[in-house]
């Protein structure tokens, strides 16, 4: 077996060791792990001759792993993985919902305790949430999901994006900043948390209706 592991590209070594890592978690033992990876490692190598990668083969590690999960672990991985709808609009508004919501309350709570708080105006609330929803969505869209699919880390490329759309989120909460309040009106602190409330209640009837993958998810998603 550990011929076929020193042949392994770079890609399938690191898919190899998710897997490993993931069956291990299912709760198979050294024995049964070495009898899985007997198995497969032959026909990983063969396909990489033929350029074919092991996930394009086996399937993402979550899938390739399912197929090991006992019937009772799996039946609760299910449930607990409802939420597999990756939608892009949906997981950025999900995101900006959530930004949304704890961005207004937090305000909110800060207003009436401390008189001196800033209050921000409702235009800079609004554009600050979906401007942070959207680089929290491009995270996982760059950084998190490629990993969890046994794919290559994150490049320059990848960071580079990131960087310009924070630069991006910033520019626009600075620019909406500058509004006259005719335009960007600061609701009474009351009524900033009751809007925090209702974006929650919002995204949660959405997220139970269309079952959206929470952008801030990091664990791989099984099927």
């Amino acid at each position: 077996m550990e011929n076929y592991i020193d042949q392994l590209t770079g890609k399938n070594s690191e898919y190899v060791h998710i897997i490993t890592r993931e069956l291990v978690k299912i709760g198979k033992t050294d024995e049964e792990i070495k009898a899985i990876l007997s198995e497969i490692l032959p026909q990983i190598v063969a396909a990489q001759e033929q350029r074919v990668l092991a996930k394009d083969l086996l399937g993402t590690p979550s899938e390739f792993t399912a197929k090991y999960t006992p019937q009772t672990q799996l039946s609760k991985s299910t449930k607990a993985d409802q939420y597999d709808n990756e939608t892009p609009v949906l997981m950025w508004l999900d995101s900006a919902l959530l930004m949304l919501g704890f961005i207004t309350i937090l305000n909110a709570i800060m207003s009436i305790f401390n008189k001196g708080a800033r209050a921000y105006g409702i235009v800079t609330l609004v554009t600050m949430s979906f401007a942070a929803g959207f680089v929290i969505y491009l995270m996982y869209r760059l950084v998190y999901k490629p990993q969890n699919e046994g794919k290559k880390r994150p490049g320059f490329k990848s960071y580079a994006i990131l960087t310009l759309a924070f630069l991006a989120w910033i520019i626009l909460y600075s620019l909406s900043a500058l509004l006259p309040a005719s335009l960007n009106p600061s609701p009474n602190s009351y009524v900033v948390g009751v809007i925090g409330l209702i974006a929650l209640g919002i995204r949660y009837l959405l997220k139970r209706k269309y079952h959206i993958r929470s952008a801030m998810a990091t664990s791989p998603k099984r099927n």
